[in-house]
């Protein structure tokens, strides 16, 4: 049986050359930004909307380069300063998304983002964060474990659990292979399975990821 005490593990993840992310800090030094969060918005294309602060002395045209890169479905600037903007972007999914949510690890959300890698903070059992690192070897990610420790974050806590039906829809899901790259199942055939509307369907499982895999520092 899979221990429940909870760990923390730090990782530098790169960012796939495609993606609007590499482009900016290719083209710009002294960039300072944060993820605010990142969850699916498409779960079909795997499109996913992130919530994105970027710090900078040109951030016009850093906000000019975003909006006409070709991986960006939809960009919403929601506030805007001198220096500062922070703003909703619609983009592909990277694999880290879907791989937590397949293995059950919790992202500590603000990641930074520094020269075109993540650093993002993995919260789950230790049997689960190596789970997940095993997937990214898989799949030929570039990333680097720095560290690996104790948390205090206690993975019982009723906001991180699912009720019943929950917790069959994701295991459903998982053993369907919904949340692999590429998908083995499309939405709406998981939803025949669970006899469920491709649109039920679909908000339960926006609910499932945000109890399993969002944490807010």
């Amino acid at each position: 049986m899979e221990s429940k005490a909870s760990s923390i593990a730090k990782i530098k993840i790169e960012f796939p050359e495609e993606i609007w992310i590499s482009e900016i800090f290719n083209a710009f030094h002294d960039i300072n930004m944060k993820i605010l969060y990142f969850l699916p918005y498409d779960l079909e294309e795997y499109i996913g909307n992130a919530l994105v602060e970027i710090k900078h002395y040109d951030i016009t045209s850093i906000r000019e380069l975003i909006q006409n890169h070709p991986s960006v479905m939809d960009f919403k600037l929601i506030e805007k300063e001198k220096n500062r903007i922070k703003f909703n972007v619609q983009t592909k999914d990277p694999y880290l998304l879907y791989g937590a949510i397949k293995c059950g690890v919790l992202i500590d959300f603000p990641v930074k983002v520094k020269d075109g890698f993540a650093y993002w903070n993995l919260i789950s059992s230790r049997e689960s964060i190596d789970k997940l690192l095993s997937l990214f070897e898989e799949k030929e990610l570039n990333f680097e474990l720095l560290r690996i420790g104790n948390s205090e974050l206690d993975l019982n806590d009723e906001k991180y659990n699912l009720n019943l039906e929950e917790m069959n829809i994701l295991q459903e899901a998982i053993k369907r292979g919904f949340f692999d790259v590429p998908r083995k199942i499309s939405l709406e055939e998981l939803g025949n399975i669970l006899n469920k509307s491709k649109s039920t369907l679909s908000v339960k499982l926006r609910k499932i990821i945000k109890k399993k895999v969002l944490v807010n520092s």
